[in-house]
Formats: C-alpha cells, structure tokens, sequence
C-alpha cells in the first residue's frame, strides 16, 4: 500500500515554474528513489521547458511502463522521459529490419544475444510486439517480436533517455547520487556549443581520406559556433601518431569540450579506436607483426584448435617459419602482448581513470551504447566524476556507412539531446544520461516546437535564411504529416540547396517515394559534392537495379574510382542488373575511354569485385532455383539475399512463398527476405502479388507465414508514398 501511495504522490508536478503545456517523466525504481530522494527531487526541478514530475514504482514490467508513459502522454502531454536506476528492458526480436545492420540468426544463438535491447518499446507507439517470456536469470530482460501489423519504422513520439549506475566502482546509489548532482550543476550554467573534436578509427570509412574530410564541410554547417576560432573544432584520425589512446583521452578531459564524436568500432567494454602502427621495416615493425602472428594464433586456440594445430595455421597461411609463433604461449610474452594491445584501445577503466570531462559524447561503433550490461563504454563516461552529462549509442551492431550526425545542428538551436535524437532515433540507439540537457542557441529565433503537427507552421521554416538542420527539422516533420507535395518540395531542396547536409536529407525522405522523384534525384546525386551523398547514391541505385540507371553509375565509376568507398559500392552492384547488363556497359565504357593509361589492369582491378558480385548472385539463384531442399546450406545462401535483395529474382521468391511443395521453414525464411526488397524498383509488384495471395489463402495458410507476409507488406509499403 504504501509504494502505491508514494507512486501517486510522486506524480505530482514538482517544477516551480509557470506551466509549459509539455511535461517530462522521471521514470524510476523505488529502491533508487528512497536512497536518492532529494537528489531526484533536485533533478526533476532542473528540467527546463517542462513540467517534470516523478514516477516512482517498483516496475515490474516493460508494459506497466509503457501503459504509463501512454496515459501521461494524453492526460499531461507527455514529451519526454528518462528511465533511472532498475527500468525493466525490452529485448526486441523478429525487428532486425528496423536496425541499421544487426542480422544475428535468432534461432541459432541465445536469446540475449540474437535480441536487441530497446527503448523504441516506450517512447514509439506505433510499434506494437508480442510477448515471448522473461529471461529465467536476467529477469529484467523481457523478450518480445515485432508485431505483423505493427508500423514497419521508427518514429518515436516521445524522447527518452536512460540513466542507470553501476556498483563497478562505488555503491550505485552514490554513483547516482553524484551524477544527479552533478547534472543539476552543469545544466545551471550558459554553454554554447563551440568545442568540438571528432576521432576516427582504424577502420572507419574505409581508412579513405576522401570520405573523411567531408566532415569538416557537415560540423561546419551544423556547428558554426565552433567555427569561429582556430580552437573551435578539432579532427584526429588513428595514424596521425603511434597509438592515440592517450591523445583522444586527453582530448576527453578538456575542461571547455562541449561535443566529442567517435567513429569507430566498438564492444560494450572497449573503444577499438587504432591499430597497430605500421612503418618500414625495421625492428619495430618486425617485432609488431611477430606480435600479430602470436595473437593469430590465440585466436585460432579460442575456436578450438589446439596449441600446435594453431601454430600450424598460422605459419602456413602467412609463410612463416617457427620462430615467429614458438613463444606464443610463454606467461612473460603473452602479458607483453596483452600490454601492447591494450594501446590500440579504451578500456572501462580508461574511463574510470580519466574522468573525462566533455560534455556530450556520440559513439558511432557498435555496442558502445549497450544498457543490457552492468557497465559499458558510454555510461562509464558519463557516469564518471568528470563533467560529462550525456551520451549516443548503440546497444548493438551499427551500420557504419551511415550518416552519424543527422540533424545534429537541432543542438545549436537549443533543442535537448532528447528531442534530437526523436528525430534521428533507429532501433538500437540510446540516450546515455540526461536526454533533457541542451546547450546555449546559437541564433536569435526562437527554436520551433517539435510538437505541433500543424504543416503550415512547418512550412514557414523552409527558407534559406534559417541554419540547414532547422530546414531539414521541417522536411522531417512534413513527411511525419504526409504532407501532400513534399516529394516535389525534396527533389527542389536537392536541386538547389547549397548545404551538404539538407541536401542528404531531401535523399533521406525522398527514398520512401514511388513517384521517380527519388530517382531522379540518386542520378542527379552522383555529382554531389560530399562523398558520403555520392557514396549512398550509388548504393541505393544498386539496391533499385532499374537498368536505365547502369550507364550512369557506369559514368560514376570512372570518374570517382579513387574514392574508395564509391568504387566499392559500384562494383558490388553489378550483380542488381539482369543480363549481365553492368559488366556490358563497363567494357564499352573502358573501350571507349582514352584516359585510362592501363586499360588491362584497370580492368582486373575493377573485375575482381565485379565477379564477386556475380558469384553472389549466382549462388542466390542456384539456391532460388533448388525446389524442395531444405539444407542448411540452401537456407544460409537464401539468407544472405537480406543485405543482397536482387530485383531480377523477386518474383521467383514470391513463388517459393507461395509453392506448397517448399519446406515450411524454407517459405516462411523467404517471406522474411521480401522484406528487404524495400528500394528495388518492382517493390509495388511484390506488394500487390503478396496481398492477391493472403486474400486468396484466407484460411489454410500457416498463423506464422501469414504473419511473415503481413509484415513484409507493412515493410515494403513505408516506401511507397
């Protein structure tokens, strides 16, 4: 009785300041708020441009959460959350399209693992899931699928945010008790955003410089504040010195850093931020490479050869002899290599020692931002006793050719982290800390209001005299409101916008048209300025593979084929056009070409990832074509079609759906696959032949391939307006 009485007391506004219309939950378990209670009270009061109150409960449940959050949002016009301390966590599953790469076999690995741990079950409510089971040892892990009829996207309706201590390093409600404090302090202050450093990784971008510099161009337009002096905003890359551990952590503890962004690859307890550095061949590079070999052969040890087998491997595959690899096992080397390794990346306790003090932190790596773990890279930063508040990341794998920074200038306008990352949110990314912390505008307009689903209001905020990131605000939520004529509007931006930026984000909306808008703009794109547009263009024209695109992409290739990351998506579309219609092109292109000095080699370079195209595609045809079978083999290569959905063999895979003869587990899989058809040109075909067959099966199909169906519908026609 009395937790429920303290639960509705709680719920009480506790901001002193005249109503704003909006309210904002402090969401948190009551075990935390009896330890933490004036802390708590303190924060709550902090939150500006919101009515805060406090929800205390011992949570039992994901749904009573959500039930919650859903009745406050009609009753008090709910904005905003942040879920502290022990809030149950939703593990996603059968929603691996909603993530930007995750693609874990669900069947296959466990449960905690193949999952995806994600507050879009709170804040989005058109995404609707099915209860699977509570995990029997983790049990604030409660398993769910996606829903077949649930929305096929994210779009988040509220912002949230998770602040959640650990015991690693002191009790966990001290921990809380000096970050609560701690954010009181910061938010109290004026700080606009005008320090910036950006680190990439060994890795990144393909190591590419030219896919690096553009950033320079983006933070420029999103950021100008930190433009405006020569200590404003700073660029590392892994091999500007031997190891950049101890620059980048350096850099973090900067007193007056307001943003630092890493671009790298991660797990939820390190930083893969470097290599090992190369050089010419001298004692040091000899005694590198020695320590490569040594860990190739540990690494073979761990999955199950023994210690000679390993050796064996190793020294055969790089042609090395036995004195590279015979004191792999000595106590004395290997702790000196695991020594060296640490140098390559940032630990936990890195963290820990460092007390890093930048303000806010955005983790483009994978699982950096995981909250299923007791501890893990993003909260370790903000966490700490530094003067970090907030974090981005990813609670599983990421995509890293995406654009990391969409909208990021909504904070120089003085919008909160939160309500940024509403508006750029996927299915695995997380705010770590406080999602209401904002900084300081840096313009003389008042920031619009995110709330309003009134297009008018929206539209006035599409002229040039306003920064790129509020345009590209507007474009979001005209396309939120359906607005009628929007495609025409994007395929304008395009056309005419002069920020690197916007002009991604004409591309970004203008994808789930099916009017030849977002055509027309890829084609134009392969001449845009910022290589990440170039790069996404030539992508996406690939996953189309309409064949009057060919001879463009063709074009592009041999005008940009330095640019790495460019080439390589080129290339790997060769295998999206029927009759080898790529390759064809590419050779009269090469004959026709008279400044390609070495026309023979040239070519090699370019057929080694031409054929490997092919053989994809090849292989995905003979499993296509193999009626009845039921290998495991089979399954693994029709599998593989998610990250390449060939539109030549659509209909062949609708057929399988629908052949009564294929195995159960073999249509069903297929169903699935289908759902990635969501760019290829013949999209609306597989819609209206996958909706003839559901009203033509009403009741003999399987619950399960019925469901499949359904969802790979709601899929594909988020991208037919």
């Amino acid at each position: 009785m009395k937790k429920i009485i303290v639960f509705f007391l709680l719920l009480i506004s506790l901001t002193s300041i005249a109503k704003t219309g909006k309210s904002f939950a402090v969401i948190i378990d009551l075990k935390s708020y009896e330890n933490c209670k004036q802390q708590v009270i303190n924060y709550a009061n902090s939150v500006k441009g919101f009515d805060s109150f406090i929800a205390a409960q011992d949570w039992k449940t994901p749904e009573q959460v959500r039930d919650s959050i859903r009745n406050w949002y009609v009753t008090k016009h709910l904005a905003g959350v942040v879920f502290v301390g022990d809030i149950p966590i939703a593990m996603i599953r059968k929603a691996q399209h909603l993530t930007s790469a995750f693609k874990m076999d669900e069947i296959m690995f466990p449960k905690r693992d193949s999952s995806i741990p994600s507050d879009r079950f709170y804040d989005d409510f058109g995404l609707k899931f099915d209860f699977v089971g509570r995990d029997s040892l983790e049990t604030n892990f409660f398993y769910y699928n996606l829903d077949a009829k649930s929305a096929q996207e994210v779009s988040p309706d509220i912002f949230s945010g998770r602040i959640k201590p650990s015991s690693h390093y002191q009790d966990k409600y001290q921990e809380l008790s000096k970050y609560l404090e701690k954010v009181v302090r910061i938010k109290a202050q004026t700080n606009k955003l005008d320090r910036v450093a950006s680190y990439t990784g060994e890795g990144s971008f393909s190591n590419s410089m030219i896919a690096w510099k553009d950033e320079t161009v983006t933070l420029q337009e999103q950021l100008p504040d930190a433009f405006k002096d020569i200590d404003g905003a700073q660029f590392f890359v892994f091999y500007q010195f031997p190891f950049m551990k101890d620059v980048m952590m350096k850099e973090s503890k900067k007193a007056d850093l307001d943003l630092l962004l890493f671009h790298h690859h991660g797990t939820p307890d390190r930083q893969w931020i470097g290599e090992y550095p190369g050089g010419s061949i001298d004692d040091e590079y000899y005694a590198i490479a020695k320590m490569q070999a040594r860990n190739a052969v540990r690494t073979n040890v761990r999955y199950g050869s023994s210690h000679k087998e390993a050796m064996q491997k190793v020294m055969e595959r790089y042609g090395l002899d036995s004195t590279w690899v015979c004191d792999t096992f000595d106590p004395k080397v290997s702790k000196a290599d695991s020594l060296e390794d640490l140098r390559t990346g940032i630990e936990l306790d890195d963290i820990h020692k460092a007390n890093p003090n930048v303000r806010m932190l955005i983790f483009d790596a994978c699982y950096n931002g995981d909250f299923r773990e007791s501890d893990f890279v993003a909260n370790r930063y903000v966490m700490g006793d530094g003067e970090s508040v907030v974090a981005l990341g990813n609670t599983v794998n990421v995509l890293q050719d995406k654009a990391s920074s969409t909208l990021l200038g909504m904070l120089s306008a003085g919008f909160t982290v939160g309500e940024w990352h509403q508006k750029s949110a996927i299915l695995e990314s997380s705010v770590i800390g406080d999602p209401t912390f904002a900084f300081t505008s840096s313009y003389s307009f008042d920031k619009p209001d995110i709330t309003i689903k009134e297009a008018g209001y929206w539209t006035k905020y599409l002229k040039n005299n306003y920064p790129c990131d509020i345009q590209g605000l507007a474009l979001q939520r005209l396309y939120d409101l359906n607005y009628k004529g929007l495609s025409a509007i994007l395929l304008n931006t395009y056309e005419t916008s002069p920020y690197y930026m916007l002009r991604l984000d004409c591309l970004r909306l203008l994808k789930h048209y099916n009017n030849g808008d977002y055509e027309k703009a890829l084609v134009k794109a392969l001449d845009d300025p910022y290589e990440y547009t170039r790069r996404k263009a030539c992508y996406f024209l690939g996953l189309r593979g309409n064949d009057s695109t060919v001879s463009a992409l063709v074009d592009e290739y041999f005008r940009d084929y330095n640019a790495k990351r460019i080439s390589f998506n080129i290339l790997n579309s060769a295998g999206f056009f029927k009759d080898s219609l790529f390759l064809k092109t590419f050779e009269n292109k090469l004959e026709q070409s008279d400044f390609i000095y070495d026309k023979k080699r040239f070519k090699e370079e370019a057929q080694g990832y031409i054929g490997g195209s092919f053989s994809i595609c090849n292989s995905a045809k003979e499993s296509i074509d193999r009626v009845g079978n039921e290998s495991s083999y089979r399954s693994a290569i029709l599998s593989s079609m998610r990250n390449n959905p060939y539109p030549q063999y659509a209909k062949a895979l609708v057929n399988l759906v629908e052949n009564v003869k294929e195995p159960a587990n073999i249509r069903l899989q297929v169903a699935e696959i289908l759902g990635w058809y969501s760019y290829a040109w013949n999209r609306e075909e597989i819609v209206k032949e996958l909706e003839a067959y559901l009203a033509s099966e009403p009741s003999t199909l399987p619950k399960e391939l019925e469901d499949e169906i359904t969802k790979t519908i709601g899929r594909l026609k988020v991208y037919l307006r």
